[in-house]
């Protein structure tokens, strides 16, 4: 609070030996004196509008560098989201080529199957001379069931009783 009120009375002092200092001024003196600060107020008012403009262009500078990096960063990921789709996509589009492929292929070999080429067909009589290969694999089959039946009841049989 001290700070404060020694700062409003530095103020008042100062302002009532200014108006002293005024008054004790003669007519020549104060006319010389209102021109040198209307003078200063001139130059204040210069400044601050060349500091105005200044800001101004400052500003419009920084859009149009703001404007042109964004629109450059732009560019860049646009042609980086194309590079990741070529890398990426083309694997698809080659797998749909090369199913393209053989669906033509299938459909080659479906219109070759068509055509009236002889084709050799199998049976049993030709290739195994008449035998009935059936029968002899449930005859080869029945005795290793019986052996697997006969060990399983034999490892029972040979377990102590309780």
């Amino acid at each position: 609070m001290g700070k404060k009120f020694g700062f409003l009375l530095g103020l008042l002092a100062g302002g009532a030996a200014a108006h002293v200092a005024y008054r004790r001024l003669d007519d020549a003196q104060k006319e010389q004196l209102k021109e040198d600060l209307q003078d200063k107020v001139d130059i204040a008012k210069d400044r601050a509008v060349d500091y105005a403009f200044y800001a101004s262009d400052a500003w419009a500078d920084f859009k149009e560098t703001f404007a042109e990096q964004s629109e450059s960063v732009s560019d860049k990921l646009k042609t980086a989201t194309a590079q990741f789709e070529n890398q990426h996509f083309s694997k698809a589009d080659d797998d749909e080529a090369s199913s393209e492929d053989l669906r033509s292929e299938l459909a080659d070999v479906a219109t070759a199957a068509d055509d009236d080429s002889d084709d050799i067909v199998l049976n049993s009589e030709d290739t195994f001379g008449g035998a009935d290969v059936s029968d002899v694999t449930e005859t080869e089959e029945t005795p290793a069931e019986d052996a697997d039946t006969a060990d399983s009841t034999e490892s029972t049989s040979n377990k102590p009783e309780a």
